[in-house]
């Protein structure tokens, strides 16, 4: 019926006693009767009874709100009114709904909340909430009655939100509406400072541990993701976004890798806000590296003696040695496993001493070589041999330490004894030729050693007649090494039970641990490095857990020497067994009610399921419950079954155990 529309000359609002002329705008007819009404705090004033004139002029006394009302009717209508049209106007100083708007702070980063609260003149109203973005309004709330909002803001520079409002009976868009601004200040760029293995030889199946750094506020949480591309060009993601910043994983197959690590602040809008990959090289082994190649006895020899040539070799997984002796009586020893070989001298002359190595799998020649030459004499007399060189002690010493170094050798005449020490292969002390057959050896410097010790006969006229090398490693700190981990072995694990762990290391005083225990591969508990041995914890849920042990000297700067570990699986029950069904009867009669109870051995919270064979067909006659009896009246003779299925409540199989009664009906 609102088909007609009110204008007015000057817009609300007005001050009193100033004239306003009040008009038709649109009308759906020509030649209408129109009256016009003014109404305020319940009281109505007709300015103009029906008649054809489309405008009045209206004069206000006093301030305050008032409805304009316009009734529009054909001249020989029988209605009160065919059309009519409603406007509100205001005289006097309009009152704000909105009285003010709350911000909690005016200065934020990028990932706070802002909270936000309006206050209004009057109750109930309702509101409506828009956002400025790149010179457009967005609308981030609808007309609702909360006074409050909460967003997390996400973009840089000055920020600007729009609240509106109106009341209840309100037909317009909005009565009142007001602007707040507040500041948003970037965070400080996020940036990888560093992306390393901290595993230096990388190997086939050999666990792989990479660490990223990164340069931030400290305030602010970081996540990061890792993206690994295999040899074949596939890629996998190794670990989603996380605030861990080491990952862990081996590798089955050999060949070029990649590692991916994009990072970005938790509430970072980018998909990452930095990146930095790493390649790397898995081998299948160690690489090959000859350490020594020697001989028992020193060149030259005489004919028919035994020189034993020794190689000692690094790396590789199954290692295969080949000694290739070229002279005036070659020998070949052709691919053998074991790294020494007695070669029996049986023609004088000038050798060549070729060693080759490889491993099993390698498919040329070698991968490894060395050689030396050896002199054989005419002449034979009782040769000088090295029978054994021992260490009073662990070749692995700490600075400062003293390992002592004998040596035990036999023929000759009058034997003599000196000492070289080398360090990466250059002398660095030597004790002449002497009696004595042992020395004291240290180091001031961490570093890998070499004790050269040489024997020859008091006449003899060469440098040596046989000689040995000893390797010592001396370290700033003795690194840790976890011997054993001892606990009292269970062949099942329950929720609940004590579950303990004594750890045995080398170097016990100066060894500190850390554990982390993660369940079905959430990590849920990690302690700082500490001196305890004894780790102890009482599982609340059943899972897989994982206990990662890592060790490290309390000097050490490494994030840890070694580590090892332990995975165990908790249940909530012992599997149920020995389940058993009795009869309450010797004889059971056919009329008389008879009563079977079931029982087992483990299991939580046991349900129990019957069934009943009778004339062939089994039919279930008691669903799974916490019922272990079953109680019946047979009502003709035979023989009959019953069957009775167990299962824990947690369970999700069809059962975990069951028996088998076989009875006779009288």
């Amino acid at each position: 019926m609102n088909d007609i529309s009110i204008v007015f000359n000057v817009e609300s609002p007005q001050e009193k006693n100033t004239k306003i002329v009040m008009s038709i705008d649109e009308k759906p007819k020509e030649r209408l009767q129109y009256k016009f009404i003014v109404g305020s705090d319940g009281t109505w004033e007709t300015l103009k009874d029906f008649s054809e004139g489309e405008s009045v002029e209206w004069l206000p006394k006093k301030e305050g709100k008032y409805t304009i009302m316009v009734q529009a009717k054909e001249k020989d209508s029988s209605k009160s009114f065919d059309y009519f049209a409603k406007a509100d106007y205001t005289i006097g100083e309009e009152e704000k709904l909105i009285k003010h708007i709350y911000l909690d702070k005016s200065k934020l980063k990028i990932g706070d909340k802002l909270y936000l609260s309006v206050e209004t003149s009057v109750v109930p109203v309702v509101y409506r909430y828009w956002i400025k973005e790149k010179e457009n309004w967005n609308l981030i709330k609808d007309y609702s009655a909360e006074n409050t909002l909460a967003l997390s803001v996400r973009e840089t520079g000055e920020q600007e939100i729009l609240v509106e409002c109106k009341t209840l009976e309100s037909k317009n868009k909005f009565d009142d509406f007001e602007k707040v601004k507040f500041e948003v200040e970037g965070i400080k760029k996020l940036e990888i400072t560093n992306f390393e293995c901290l595993i230096s030889d990388m190997i086939v199946n050999s666990e792989l541990i990479f660490q990223v750094e990164a340069d931030y506020e400290d305030s602010r949480m970081i996540l990061y993701k890792f993206i690994k591309f295999n040899p074949d060009g596939t890629s996998e993601c190794v670990q989603d976004y996380s605030t861990k910043r080491m990952v862990s994983f081996s590798e089955k197959v050999y060949g070029e890798y990649k590692l991916l690590c994009l990072t970005k602040d938790m509430y970072s809008p980018k998909e990452y806000d930095d990146r930095a990959i790493i390649n790397y090289n898995v081998k299948p082994y160690m690489d090959i590296v000859i350490q020594s190649f020697s001989s028992d006895l020193s060149s030259p020899q005489v004919c028919e003696s035994i020189v034993t040539l020794k190689a000692v070799v690094s790396g590789g997984k199954e290692l295969l040695y080949r000694f290739k002796i070229d002279g005036n009586n070659s020998e070949d020893s052709g691919y053998i496993r074991n790294n020494t070989y007695a070669w029996k001298t049986k023609k004088s002359g000038e050798y060549n001493i070729e060693l080759w190595v490889k491993d099993v799998s390698y498919e040329s020649s070698f991968e490894a070589a060395s050689s030396l030459n050896f002199k054989i004499d005419e002449y034979c007399n009782d040769p000088v041999v090295i029978n054994e060189v021992s260490l009073d002690r662990n070749n692995r010493l700490l600075k400062n330490e003293v390992v002592k170094v004998k040596v035990i050798a036999s023929g000759g005449t009058e034997l003599r004894y000196s000492f070289i020490e080398k360090k990466d292969g250059k002398p660095i002390n030597k004790i002449e030729y002497g009696t004595c057959n042992w020395v004291n050896f240290s180091a001031e410097e961490k570093g890998n050693y070499e004790v050269e010790v040489r024997v020859k006969d008091k006449y003899s006229t060469r440098e040596y007649d046989s000689h040995s090398i000893v390797l010592v490693e001396v370290f700033d700190y003795m690194p840790a090494v976890i011997e054993h981990i001892l606990s009292n072995a269970k062949e099942h694990y329950l929720v609940g039970d004590t579950i303990e762990y004594n750890i045995i290391t080398q170097n016990t005083k100066k060894t500190i641990l850390r554990y982390v225990l993660s369940i079905n591969g959430q990590k849920v508990e990690e302690t700082d490095f500490v001196k305890e041995k004894k780790y102890k914890f009482t599982p609340k849920c059943s899972g897989n857990y994982l206990i990662e042990i890592y060790a490290k000297n309390q000097d050490s700067d490494k994030e840890f020497d070694t580590k090892k570990d332990i995975r165990i699986k908790v249940q909530d029950a012992l599997p149920i067994t020995n389940t058993k069904i009795q009869c309450d009867r010797t004889k059971v009669i056919v009329n008389e009610g008879v009563t079977f109870t079931a029982d087992c051995s483990g299991g939580k919270d046991v349900l129990y399921e019957f069934y009943l064979m009778n004339k062939g067909d089994w039919e279930l006659m008691q669903n799974y419950s916490k019922k272990n009896y079953y109680s019946f009246m047979p009502f003709s003779k035979g023989t009959y079954r019953i069957l009775v299925l167990t299962r824990s409540s947690l369970k999700k199989c069809s059962y975990e155990d069951y028996d088998m009664l076989e009875f006779l009906v009288e």
